[in-house]
């Protein structure tokens, strides 16, 4: 009991610690956490986009904060702190005003992750500025109070949700959102507060400080092994098989195009972490890959380099690409600065990660300025070249070729996703709402997805949906509701059903050997109607070349009555996959209209 009294003790202790020591970053978090709860609470006179806005500056308030609480421990000559502090609620205010949209964007999610990346790496990096501490201590440091906040938290929510869960079961009906109202204090609250709890003052000379510090910086055993003998090997083994796949490029003259970025970002990222993980141990596996690593490194980046060429000069650059590249100059800058540097001091490579993080959101070299140029600069030079801009407005065409239907679709969609098409000259801003539902009103044709091998006489796919913008009629229907189909589920399922006039009736979906399925309504006694699907979905595939995409809803309506019944389906979304003719899928959301036959 002893044990538990003093961890229960110096854990409340260090949690009032950090209350002080990160006043303004403890209420970030807690202001979050308020927010987090009006969004789970959903209340309709709140509007959830203004919410998400104060969530995103909230979250750079709290790291920016965290980062004006480490440059003052580190700058100990630092005085007034409150104008650190008033100026950190100042950028906050800044940041949601100009970093904010009124709606949820990608490029405000984007803004955010990169932002908060650049903040952590800074407040990372400065306790070991100019040397003053160990680096390797820092972020091991780091390390182990993130992966112990983070087991805590676990834990803390799965007991918690355990019971909540009992009680709901065997006591009385609790609602559902204590749930999210649980993760919300744990993981918004407790966890960030535990894990700064963790946290030493890095800089500090103060004679308890450096007792705390010595034990942030004992490298646990586990870890020792889990780096050495596991981590290391496996990231050798990964090593090895890009190097025998390099090698096949340069004997077969055949170069990457898609894949091979996103996997050498993703083993660089990786290796850098090992790196700085592993840069406090001495046993021969870390020395051998600290001093291999680098040099491995810059040929796999040029083989990045040329495989992301041939992609952006095929299609242009977007955010992805761009990153992919910046990330593939900063792993050969850390690379060469690792082998030639005197030092070699893994810090560098957290402080280049910060630089290279504010490089990619500052104009006229971001991330979106430079794809949102590369985009416009494609699309409009397909639509010049099919003389669908006429005096600066566009014009309708159906007669174009299938590529470049397809590049106008994808390019047209990216930049409509991003917000980038609305400031297009020629776009006609009254399609701006329903953009999806009027692609064929802007351009001429329907969306078209399909850039099919030349002499292939089928897709084996097909996905179609309901344009949103059209008004359903219900007119001379009793019933209406939705249902779902799916002939990956058990035969003979019930799916659905409805009472007209006192009567009940029951919805179910039967398929046969192929996967076709058949829409049934029984009353109890026997089938009423039967509605075949088979028929409609053929009718998906008669046109071969171009995909349905947004559809209207006379192409997607079945109709069908008898003496009793008269149904009607409209098909809300439908995908179906024909590559095995002989074992068909279908899964599909289905508007169901029925009444009594008079």
């Amino acid at each position: 009991m002893s044990r538990i009294k003093n961890f229960l003790s110096n854990m409340v202790y260090n949690l009032k610690e950090t209350v002080i020591r990160f006043p303004v970053t403890i209420a970030f978090l807690a202001s979050l956490s308020g927010v987090m709860f009006l969004i789970i609470e959903d209340y309709s006179s709140l509007d959830i986009d203004s919410l998400s806005r104060y969530m995103f500056a909230g979250i750079f308030g709290a790291l920016l904060a965290t980062l004006v609480r480490f440059m003052l421990e580190r700058f100990e000559g630092i005085r007034n702190s409150f104008l650190y502090y008033g100026l950190t609620i100042v950028l906050t205010l800044g940041y949601y005003i100009f970093l904010t949209d009124d709606e949820f964007s990608n490029a405000m999610f984007i803004h955010l992750m990169v932002i908060s990346f650049a903040l952590f790496a800074a407040y990372l990096y400065l306790p070991s500025s100019k040397n003053a501490v160990n680096f390797g201590d820092v972020a091991l440091a780091h390390f182990k109070a993130a992966f112990t906040s983070i087991l805590y938290g676990i834990v803390l929510y799965l007991g918690i949700a355990a019971i909540i869960s009992a009680i709901d079961i065997l006591l009385y009906d609790i609602d559902y959102k204590s749930y999210a109202h649980a993760a919300n204090i744990i993981f918004i609250f407790f966890t960030p507060l535990y894990y700064l709890s963790l946290l030493p003052k890095f800089n500090s000379i103060d004679e308890d400080d450096t007792a705390k510090k010595e034990v942030s910086f004992m490298y646990p055993k586990f870890l020792d092994i889990l780096v050495s003998y596991i981590t290391i090997p496996l990231i050798t083994a990964f090593t090895a098989v890009l190097i025998i796949y390099f090698i096949k490029i340069l004997v077969t003259g055949v170069w990457p195009v898609g894949q091979v970025g996103p996997m050498v970002l993703g083993y660089s990222a990786t290796g850098y972490f090992i790196y700085i993980l592993s840069s406090n141990l001495d046993n021969k596996f870390s020395l051998l890959f600290r001093k291999l690593f680098p040099l491995i490194l810059i040929p796999l980046v040029v083989m990045q380099f040329v495989s992301s060429y041939i992609r952006i000069d095929a299609y242009g650059i977007t955010e992805s690409r761009y990153y992919i590249v910046l990330f593939g100059i900063f792993s050969l800058v850390c690379a060469l600065i690792l082998i030639f540097g005197k030092k070699k001091n893994p810090n560098t490579i957290v402080l280049l990660s910060a630089i290279f993080a504010l490089i990619s959101i500052i104009p006229p070299l971001d991330a979106f300025s430079v794809s949102k140029s590369s985009q416009e600069k494609r699309l409009t030079e397909i639509l010049v070249r099919n003389k669908m801009i006429v005096n600066g407005e566009i014009v309708k065409k159906t007669d174009i070729s299938v590529d470049d239907k397809f590049e106008i679709t994808n390019i047209s969609n990216y930049m409509h996703g991003m917000g980038y098409l609305d400031d297009m000259e020629w776009f006609p801003q009254q399609y701006a709402d329903n953009y999806y539902g009027n692609f064929k009103e802007i351009y001429g044709f329907e969306q078209y997805y399909d850039r099919r091998i030349p002499g292939q006489e089928e897709m084996p796919y097909v996905n179609a949906m309901l344009n949103e913008g059209e008004i359903i009629n219900i007119e001379n229907y009793d019933v209406f509701f939705e249902i779902n189909i799916h002939n990956k589920r058990e035969p003979d399922e019930d799916i659905g059903e409805f009472t007209l006039k006192g009567k009940n009736y029951i919805i179910r979906q039967i398929f046969d050997e192929r996967g076709n399925i058949t829409i049934s309504v029984s009353d109890g006694v026997g089938t009423v109607i039967e509605i075949p699907m088979e028929e409609f979905i053929d009718g998906l595939f008669e046109n071969k070349n171009e995909i349905k995409g947004t559809m209207n809803q006379e192409n997607l309506t079945i109709e069908k009555q008898n003496d009793e019944l008269k149904i009607k389906l409209l098909v809300k979304d439908i995908n179906v996959d024909k590559y095995n003719p002989d074992d068909i899928y279908i899964y599909a959301n289905i508007f169901m209209f029925a009444a009594v036959m008079p």
